[in-house]
């Protein structure tokens, strides 16, 4: 397995900053460099935010996407 080049985002700065990352990460699993994985844990046991979590399938990592809820801006992290 090689490393994960995937960075964490503690918050978008926009919403069209959100948007192109969105699109990013679509264009990974499109490509096969990333599959969509079911959400085991929601970020701080929270139901109320949209979420998604990606394997990184080089790596086998999985990052957890959640989406801005204002005031919250969102963020893309390693989920243990």
């Amino acid at each position: 397995m090689s490393s994960c080049s995937w960075e964490k985002i503690d918050d978008f700065r926009s919403l069209g900053e959100f948007d192109t990352f969105v699109s990013w990460m679509r264009k990974q699993v499109a490509k096969g460099a990333a599959e969509e994985v079911a959400v085991t844990s929601p970020y701080l046991d929270a139901t109320t935010f949209t979420e998604e979590w990606y394997r990184h399938i080089d790596s086998g990592q999985v990052w957890r996407l959640v989406w801005p809820d204002a005031p919250f801006t969102g963020l893309f992290e390693r989920a243990e």
